[in-house]
């Protein structure tokens, strides 16, 4: 059996190319969910046309987007780990696998769960790095805990599976990350999305990263660097739930964007209508790893709200660390346009793909 633990919306898109090629090669799999978020998941299952979770942790009315919940959530399914045969459905055992995506508390909770079990690990997007244990946190400190846990690594290039030479296992070079399967998806069907666009040009913000949202200074300064932007081109800000729950508890700074009026808060947009939004904006604003690189695949400019990033795509290509810097920001609204390529997402081999290849050749899912 392969078994997928999933616990965000995030993963849940980049674990759904692979879902459809198990479905393709009549592979048996189940999914478990952790409820780690719960936002918009029932309209990613119906996009990507997936079955309801196998199994579901535990049921909750909200999900972990505030410190406090975040620590609830952990410690409820740290709890839950006891249930691991009742959790896998019963197949446990080395000729079970578990795949666990990314750089969540999900994500090595997923790999100890498999361990625990006596099943193999696979760690999907294995081997980013940004080689700083508090930046981004806590993202770094979850990868580490992955790697020792995992027995196979799908790694998103030659750079990602050289951060794994230590590491013991079978290392599965998928060239680029399953985020491409979803990205083609996406450009294919985002134009059906329905979604009003604006009529001016326009920029798109996606701000969401820990280090941003709940260190309150450095929020504020993430505030005023996007009110700069705003005074050249209008800006969508696409609420996560985790900002959008941070600006409640910090009414001046919600105050501060609602009254300006070049800056538009919108609610989490479905995958679709998140895709046709970008693909007609001038740039994005994001401190997302999967935006950076989705974007990459796009050829959209980005500027990048951090002061460094796990991932390569894209860097001093389509996309500029700003490290929130007032000059570097003022360049890159002066020369946006020389960050755009053309879009190379339609083509070559499918990453989602490389990994069932793997999972079939070794007897999975049988």
């Amino acid at each position: 059996m392969i078994h997928f633990v999933i616990g965000t919306r995030a993963q849940l898109f980049k674990m759904a190319p692979i879902m459809r090629q198990c479905d393709k090669r009549g592979l048996q799999w189940r999914w478990i969910y952790t409820t780690q978020h719960k936002d918009t998941m029932e309209n990613t299952l119906k996009v990507f046309e997936l079955k309801q979770p196998d199994y579901v942790l535990f049921d909750w009315d909200t999900e972990a987007k505030t410190m406090s919940k975040i620590w609830y959530w952990f410690g409820k399914s740290m709890l839950q780990l006891g249930k691991g045969k009742k959790i896998l459905g019963g197949y446990t055992g080395k000729q079970h696998i578990v795949l666990t995506h990314g750089d969540t508390l999900t994500t090595w909770w997923g790999a100890l769960l498999g361990r625990l079990n006596r099943c193999q690990v696979m760690h999907v997007e294995s081997g980013l790095r940004s080689f700083n244990l508090m930046k981004p946190f806590p993202e770094e400190i979850n990868r580490l805990i992955t790697f020792r846990l995992s027995t196979i690594y799908a790694c998103p290039g030659e750079w990602a599976m050289g951060n794994l030479k230590k590491y013991k296992g079978t290392k599965v070079n998928t060239v680029e990350n399953t985020q491409m399967d979803v990205l083609r998806f996406g450009l294919k069907h985002c134009e059906k999305a329905d979604i009003d666009l604006p009529k001016e040009k326009y920029v798109v913000a996606s701000l969401h990263r820990y280090e941003n949202i709940f260190n309150t200074d450095r929020f504020s300064e993430v505030i005023d660097r996007t009110e700069d932007i705003a005074k050249k081109f209008p800006v969508y800000w696409v609420q996560h739930p985790a900002t959008k729950e941070q600006l409640k508890k910090l009414p001046e700074l919600l105050d501060k964007l609602e009254a300006n009026k070049n800056i538009t808060l919108l609610p989490r947009l479905e995958y679709l209508q998140f895709i046709k939004l970008v693909k007609h904006s001038e740039f994005v604003i994001t401190d997302g790893g999967g935006n950076q690189e989705e974007l990459y695949h796009m050829g959209k400019p980005t500027l990048i709200f951090r002061n460094e990033t796990e991932r390569q795509e894209g860097l001093n290509v389509t996309a500029v660390i700003s490290k929130l810097d007032p000059k570097v920001i003022k360049d890159f609204l002066k020369n946006y346009t020389k960050y755009q390529q053309k879009a190379f997402a339609s083509g070559g081999a499918s990453p989602s793909a490389i990994i069932v290849d793997a999972l079939e050749k070794a007897g999975y899912g049988k």
